[in-house]
């Protein structure tokens, strides 16, 4: 199978197409960084579809640092710009790809409280649900000529390599860790290796529309960060008031650390998939290597 990875530079997307090649298909790569990719976003054209059997469009600006307008625009233009070239570029060829696995989020369905969201839950009202349901939408377009569409709406991705596990490890390490607000609001995660492992399972099966990249093993954040502390053999005992964490880091703070999605894979379940790192402890001490 000929893949076409965007993104291909960034922390997903260098292990889906590490792991392609081992597994014998061919990758070809696109980033905005020239030395990590065979080509460039100019030459995502039709003509390259027409020999391509698969597309993982991943790019987007990073979320992480304080969300000026300025940087929201980014945010939002890095993703929506990349998912309308892909999906020109597929639906101008004359063999369109057979199908587009399209990253989304687990912002998708905002701040929930307890409720168990599966992939039919309603979006929610913030900038991070807006920016899913707008990234989600750009993609549609390929079903007009046949292209199997998957959402991937990912959940917090753990990996040695960085993302969110490298920084709280630092602080962690460091000792200045600890209940987030009130520590009760539910992080959905999954390992790098479960999360490349599906997008490969979604890639060899008849699987379409969204699906929540998320371990069937969510955590609330006190009990994550417990965990971790276990693991790294460090207390977690500082908490962090809500006021602080919204002083310090404002919008992004508030929506990547204190609000709350209790995901369920309800379609990976459903479809056969099995989480190598379901429980989250283990999944932590082989990433962490302890």
């Amino acid at each position: 199978m000929k893949v076409l990875v965007t993104g291909v530079s960034g922390l997903i997307g260098s292990a889906l197409a590490s792991e392609l090649t081992v597994q014998g298909h061919e990758v070809v790569g696109v980033s905005r960084v020239p030395a990590t990719a065979a080509i460039g976003w100019k030459d995502v054209t039709p003509s390259l579809m027409n020999n391509i059997d698969a597309v993982v469009n991943l790019a987007g600006e990073t979320i992480s640092g304080r969300w000026t307008d300025a940087k929201k625009r980014l945010i939002t233009k890095s993703r929506l710009d990349a998912t309308e070239t892909v999906t020109e570029a597929i639906r101008q060829s004359e063999h369109p790809p057979t199908v587009l696995i399209q990253a989304s989020a687990s912002g998708y369905y905002g701040s929930r409280g307890d409720e168990a969201l599966v992939e039919s839950s309603s979006s929610g009202s913030d900038f991070l649900a807006e920016l899913c349901r707008k990234w989600e939408t750009a993609a549609a377009p390929v079903t007009a000529v046949n292209t199997r569409l998957v959402l991937a709406r990912f959940s917090v991705v753990l990996a040695s390599e960085g993302g969110a596990l490298k920084r709280l490890k630092t602080v962690t390490r460091l000792g200045i860790s600890g209940p987030l607000g009130t520590g009760r609001q539910w992080w959905s995660w999954i390992s790098l290796h479960d999360a490349v492992r599906a997008i490969l399972h979604l890639l060899e099966n008849d699987i379409s529309g969204p699906v929540n990249v998320a371990s069937e093993q969510p955590q609330r954040q006190r009990a994550f960060t417990k965990t971790l502390g276990a693991v790294l053999r460090r207390p977690v005992l500082l908490p962090a008031p809500r006021i602080a964490i919204k002083a310090a880091l404002g919008e992004m703070g508030e929506s990547l650390l204190l609000h709350s999605a209790r995901l369920q894979p309800s379609v990976l379940s459903a479809e056969g998939f099995e989480f190598q790192d379901g429980d989250l402890e283990h999944a932590l001490r082989r990433i962490l290597g302890i």
